[in-house]
């Protein structure tokens, strides 16, 4: 499969399945939902135009009563849309917890900066330093890669950069023991936010949740068929409404399926903060 122009040996993809999908994503927020709207009024209106003139000329339209076919309709749609609030609820969920693990590692990037302001000279210039690059690195560099899909290698590199310089520094006081001990237990945390960001930008709703949900937009429109209407445009009208009202749902999904892909997605704004407010002062690095 052809790689994104600015992929790089230190860029990966997340799964091939999600670079197949990511062009969706990438497109702008109100053309997403006009096309999975559009799509499923489409569908709605040739499956009508396929079994409507049949089964008006058939003598089945003499059999059905729309009352009958109206609470089955009805079981079917009340179920179906149980199972898509049931699925906004676990997206929306994921994506407010993507949310917090974002401001999560900020504060602990703004933390970590703390401690390492009662470390002595040169040292203390030297780690923050180097924390300031890895944080303006999320932001610049990590950031927009990840509403692509990918991955940058290059910031676990740029994390464990940090690494050394601060597990071999060697206190000579109890009191900058006690600040070393408490500034690796930070970093330590870092890592881990840092692990389950990345785990986080593949995410997603399992492959045969979107089997089940597809099939039952399929069967929920085609219930809506059965019904005897004699004027076809009038009909359209009712699917159409509901093929746009299941398109606009699924879109509300997908676009909250991926919590750092595309527009709708995670802001680096609890970065820009630390990077603004706490990350300030003292001597700064040359942007990448």
């Amino acid at each position: 499969m052809p790689q994104p122009a600015n992929w790089s040996p230190l860029v990966h993809a997340v799964d091939d399945n999600g670079l197949f999908m990511i062009w969706l994503y990438n497109l702008p927020t109100w053309l997403f939902a006009l096309l999975t709207m559009s799509g499923f009024v489409s569908l709605a209106l040739v499956g009508l135009r396929l079994i409507h003139r049949r089964l008006h000329a058939s003598s089945l339209a003499t059999l059905i009563d729309n009352g009958t076919v109206g609470w089955f309709f009805s079981g079917v749609t009340v179920l179906y849309g149980l199972l898509l609030g049931l699925l906004t609820v676990a997206t929306w969920t994921n994506y407010t917890q993507a949310t917090g693990l974002a401001s999560q590692e900020a504060a602990s990037l703004a933390v970590l900066y703390r401690d390492l302001a009662g470390y002595p000279l040169p040292e203390r210039i030297q780690l923050q330093t180097q924390l300031r690059t890895y944080t303006r690195f999320i932001i610049d560099q990590s950031w927009p890669l990840q509403r692509q899909g990918l991955i940058h290698d290059g910031e676990s590199g740029e994390l464990f950069g940090l690494q050394e310089p601060l597990m071999g520094f060697e206190p000579t006081t109890e009191t900058g023991k006690i600040l070393h001990q408490e500034a690796i237990r930070t970093f330590n945390s870092l890592v881990e936010l840092r692990r389950l960001r990345a785990e986080s930008i593949s995410g997603s709703v399992p492959g045969v949740i979107w089997y089940v949900v597809l099939l039952g937009a399929l069967l929920t429109l085609t219930f809506g068929y059965l019904f005897v209407v004699k004027s076809f445009w009038f009909h359209g009208v009712l699917v159409s409404l509901l093929g746009a009202v299941i398109g606009l749902l699924i879109f509300l999904i997908a676009a909250l399926d991926h919590p750092y892909w595309g527009e709708v997605s995670v802001s680096p704004q609890a970065y820009e903060l630390v990077l603004s407010k706490v990350m300030s002062s003292g001597v700064d690095s040359p942007k990448k």
